[in-house]
């Protein structure tokens, strides 16, 4: 169950230390890493520090506000899923929480309920996330590392990962990316034709393309 969660670390900022003791528990089952923080700027110095998936973010706190709390981390990520768990329903509330494009608002008390409601929609949220769609025959799974071609699957390594990643945000990956996959050093042109060989075997034939001036690219399909 919420199988999308299970690699996935949370900040949980809530200044109730039994509510966040409690809460924090039962996240546990789900999540592979929860980090706690009891005021705004704890919890903003926490969100710098980690690698954070979600935030949980209770609207009163003390030092730095939930409200102004994200407005700083919005700044920083326009995307991360943020939750908001408050006793507050007032509506100037709820509508700046709108504004920060927030995943959800959940009013306490956190129930049961509430909870499996929200680990239903945030596993869907993050299976969708975690999924690349090359072509209609060719699906990759970042979370597990591996791509799917028809009835075929094959385990990704890390540079084939990312560049994976690169060639469905940008549609194309250049020579300058591939030397930052390699982090190290720039490769050979012997090590990019080979490495761009392999990954071409776990993909539909001729769907990745070269052209020297664009680098690699997908051929778009009728």
């Amino acid at each position: 169950m919420y199988h999308n969660l299970k690699d996935k670390t949370i900040l949980y900022i809530e200044d109730d230390a039994v509510v966040l003791k409690n809460i924090s528990k039962l996240l546990q089952n789900y999540f592979a890493h929860i980090h706690t923080a009891v005021d705004g700027e704890d919890g903003y110095k926490k969100f710098l520090e980690y690698k954070v998936d979600l935030l949980l973010v209770d609207i009163e706190l003390p030092k730095l506000n939930g409200i102004n709390l994200i407005k700083k981390i919005r700044k920083l990520n326009s995307t991360i899923p943020i939750v908001v768990i408050s006793a507050y329903t007032k509506t100037d509330y709820l509508l700046e929480s709108v504004e920060l494009g927030l995943d959800k608002y959940i009013v306490k008390p956190f129930t049961s309920r509430k909870l499996h409601e929200l680990l239903s929609k945030l596993d869907e949220s993050f299976m969708h996330s975690n999924s690349i769609r090359l072509s209609k025959d060719c699906i990759v799974d970042k979370a597990q590392g591996i791509i799917t071609t028809r009835d075929q699957s094959y385990s990704l390594t890390v540079k084939e990962l990312e560049f994976v990643e690169i060639l469905a945000s940008k549609g194309n990956v250049t020579y300058d990316d591939i030397d930052l996959i390699w982090k190290d050093q720039p490769p050979t042109s012997y090590a990019i034709r080979s490495f761009i060989k392999t990954l071409r075997k776990k993909m539909p034939e001729n769907l990745l393309k070269n052209k020297q001036s664009l680098g690699y690219y997908i051929e778009k399909q009728q």
